[in-house]
């Protein structure tokens, strides 16, 4: 599965996707139930369903089970179709080159209909020129995987796992450098507040601020609640959870 999620990744580079969504019309009749994409590409009206997967430590599906995923599958194809989205089904444990295929197949079959579409003439330039990136990794991948694929597979497996650390690093970088801007300010603010004004606490709700002494995180801020309980706050600790009301 990582080396399908860093293939889908590399093909839609730049695109803004979505994963795990069930849009409002994505709707089984069958059992009005919503039924799920695992990735979709609004800006060029492409989605992607991983099938034949089950859980670890899940046992065999049946002959019957099995046929009643194929028939979801085709489910979601006509619904995807009949609300502008074309959508490939791709089968991880299968042959990956057929799955490429498959993928090639459906963004042609995309690049055709908005072609022949009556979509504004800018917007629609826009869209060829990104199906035509997207089906130029498209086939890059898929000669690569013809070559050598289980190779090839492994070093996407390796990719995806590079990219996910590389994205978790970035995230909590980002994070920290945005705490402390957070929290700056939010001492900052507290430091400003004077005796006689009402402030509301995340907890204990509204209150008066009786007295503040000293500044930046170490000052201190005492407030009467209107329970008549009175308490005393260190700023840096209280940023965030107090303000005024």
């Amino acid at each position: 599965m990582n080396a399908w999620r860093e293939i889908l990744a590399r093909v839609f580079d730049g695109l803004e996707g979505q994963t795990n969504v069930s849009p409002e019309w994505l709707i089984n009749p069958a059992t009005r139930r919503r039924l799920k994409l695992d990735y979709l590409w609004p800006e060029i009206g492409v989605a992607v369903r991983f099938s034949g997967l089950t859980a670890k430590g899940q046992r065999r599906r049946s002959d019957w089970e099995v046929l009643e995923d194929q028939q979801r599958d085709q489910t979601r194809v006509e619904l995807c179709r009949l609300n502008g989205v074309q959508l490939a089904v791709i089968d991880p444990t299968e042959d990956p080159v057929k799955q490429m295929e498959q993928l090639l197949k459906v963004l042609s079959r995309t690049r055709r209909i908005t072609a022949q579409s009556e979509m504004p003439a800018k917007r629609k330039q826009q869209a060829m020129t990104t199906l035509a990136q997207v089906v130029k990794q498209a086939e890059s991948l898929r000669s690569r995987l013809a070559k050598k694929p289980d190779q090839t597979l492994a070093t996407l497996a390796e990719a995806w796992r590079d990219r996910e650390a590389g994205l978790a690093a970035a995230l909590q970088k980002a994070s920290q450098l945005r705490q402390p801007a957070a929290n700056g300010a939010a001492v900052a603010a507290l430091t400003q507040l004077s005796p006689g004004q009402r402030v509301v606490h995340e907890r204990f709700g509204q209150g008066v601020v009786t007295w503040v002494d000293g500044s930046g995180e170490e000052a201190t801020i005492r407030v009467l609640f209107d329970g008549e309980q009175e308490r005393t706050f260190l700023a840096r600790l209280v940023a965030g959870k107090l303000q005024k009301a």
